[in-house]
């Protein structure tokens, strides 16, 4: 359960936070309709696996996996403590994109040119792989990314039909109290990393 609940709350956070994608799905959203701009919230399914295999691939290989697991907690912990703390700051949707073609292998590109994806598998979601079950790790990918990308698709349409004004202070408190669960989590990653090494 602990899996499927860090998952949902990666995934919403990620979902809610702006970046380069959000704002690609909005502006697919409201300039081309909704299957646009749904299409373009799942890209991450494609440009998420290379990077999910690279990451299993350097850790089936890695030496000490142990001391390695508290490198990638801790590493974890401080990356998503930086990430609560630009959603707690707020951010400014009005930033808008370059006009980009309408394709799904558009946002795919986008999204394997962020930065954040990469240290999102190879930090929080890493950690949260290495420590379970595939199972458990399959679980947590899919629930991780439906919830990133339905979040994302979910932001744009409430923005399509309540407008950027309205919207921006519901959504506001929603990435305060996601910037508090982060820390939580943040936390508590930290404190499973090092408590593995210590017993």
């Amino acid at each position: 359960m602990e899996y499927v609940i860090a998952a949902f709350i990666f995934g919403l956070s990620g979902g809610l936070k702006p970046g380069a994608l959000s704002i690609f799905v909005i502006h697919e959203t409201l300039q081309r309709g909704d299957r646009a701009g749904l299409l373009a919230s799942f890209a991450p399914f494609v440009s998420d696996g290379p990077i999910i295999l690279a990451m299993l691939f350097i850790i089936s290989n890695a030496s000490h996996l142990q001391y390695f697991t508290v490198f990638i907690s801790t590493a974890g912990a401080l990356y998503l403590g930086y990430i609560a703390y630009t959603i707690w700051r707020g951010a400014d949707y009005s930033a808008g994109s370059r006009e980009t073609p309408t394709t799904f292998f558009t946002a795919v590109k986008i999204n394997l040119l962020n930065p954040a994806p990469y240290m999102f598998w190879s930090t929080v979601g890493g950690a949260y792989l290495i420590r379970g079950t595939p199972l458990q790790g399959g679980i947590f990918i899919v629930v991780m990314l439906t919830t990133l990308a339905l979040s994302k698709f979910a932001v744009a349409k409430s923005i399509a039909l309540l407008g950027a004004r309205s919207e921006r202070q519901v959504q506001d408190t929603i990435l305060k109290c996601l910037a508090l669960l982060l820390l939580v989590f943040a936390a508590r990653l930290l404190y499973q990393g090092w408590h593995s090494i210590v017993m």
